[in-house]
């Protein structure tokens, strides 16, 4: 029985000769992807968080008689200044979305591309080694194929310690509902994983739904601290 062919795979394809994504006209300046990045993790994905939680609030408030139990727990969480905790757990994810922008600006001019994280140098001031190319991941075989597995791995420890503080913080008000957000979450991140494993690109399909779960479920902390800070008022 013969083996399955396995197809060549080319370790260098868009590379430079120090192993870098090579450079053109097009690389972005810092200052065009930070702007980018501001635009995207600050701006637009927090209101569209907030337009699926308002949402979200309004369709089980007055759809599906749930208002009468939602103004109980924010009455409670009004009455002993819980929203603020809220609100700072909130302020904390806008923190750590802030530092992400200063890293994803600094990616593409600095021509590393997905998977690799950390650029490598040969510390060498003189000899055969001082214009060493960099030390990148490997990205093709059996080793590619690990080290993007574990890239989606990585990925969701980032985020893990702030999706599970916001999940049970959301999940005290809006119980089930939030379950079915963290099945969306659940179905991004296993696809995102599974995906990346295959193709550094394909993993984007994977990667939507679970940013739009974890940050309905963000927005869902706001909505919490908006309403509990200001209980009587909106």
């Amino acid at each position: 029985m013969s083996a399955t062919p396995v197809l060549d795979e080319d370790e260098f394809k868009d590379r430079d000769a120090m192993g870098l994504q090579p450079a053109t006209d097009k690389t972005p300046s810092e200052a065009v992807e930070t702007k980018k990045y501001v635009k995207m993790l600050l701006i637009v994905i927090p209101l569209i968080g907030q337009v699926l939680a308002w949402t979200l609030y309004f369709c089980c408030a007055e759809l599906f008689g749930q208002k009468e139990i939602y103004d109980k727990k924010f009455a409670f969480l009004s009455e002993f200044q819980l929203g603020y905790v809220y609100l700072c757990v909130w302020i904390l994810a806008i923190t750590r979305a802030s530092v992400v922008v200063n890293a994803n600006g600094c990616r593409a001019p600095a021509r590393v591309d997905r998977p690799d994280q950390h650029v490598y140098k040969v510390m060498a001031a003189t000899g055969s080694l001082k214009d060493a190319p960099y030390v990148m991941m490997a990205n093709t075989g059996p080793q590619g194929r690990f080290n993007r597995a574990q890239r989606g791995v990585f990925n969701m420890d980032e985020s893990l310690p702030l999706l599970l503080t916001n999940t049970v913080l959301a999940a005290g008000v809006f119980g089930p509902v939030v379950a079915l957000l963290c099945l969306l979450v659940a179905y991004g991140r296993v696809s995102f994983a599974l995906k990346y494993k295959h193709d550094v690109k394909g993993r984007v399909a994977g990667f939507m739904p679970a940013m739009i779960g974890e940050k309905w479920i963000e927005g869902l902390l706001l909505l919490c601290a908006i309403k509990s800070i200001f209980y009587g008022s909106i």
